[in-house]
């Protein structure tokens, strides 16, 4: 894969999970917020889950290109932010 993909990919995915984290941090939507029905704890909750995944999926990017254990490293915290988000939406679907 070109360098150019993988770190743009990366820089994507970072910028990604930097919008969860505000979001997280604000309770609120940050993209189109009149769209969602989520509540503020729902809205947090899968927030953070996400900004791990894409957290990982950072890390997986760079990683290729500078560090097989990073890529590594990334690809275990972007499955676990996956999961994350899964029970998350499970949860909350189950309250409803």
């Amino acid at each position: 894969m070109p360098i150019f993909l993988t770190l743009s990919f990366g820089v994507l995915a970072a910028l990604m999970a930097v919008i969860n984290a505000l979001q997280v941090l604000l309770g609120r939507q940050l993209i189109k917020p009149s769209a969602s029905g989520r509540s503020a704890p729902r809205l947090r909750a899968e927030s953070a889950a996400a900004a791990m995944a894409m957290l990982g999926a950072s890390l997986a990017a760079f990683g290729v290109r500078f560090s097989g254990r990073l890529t590594v490293v990334g690809a275990l915290v972007m499955a676990s932010g996956w999961i994350a988000l899964i029970v998350t939406r499970r949860k909350f679907a189950a309250r409803s």
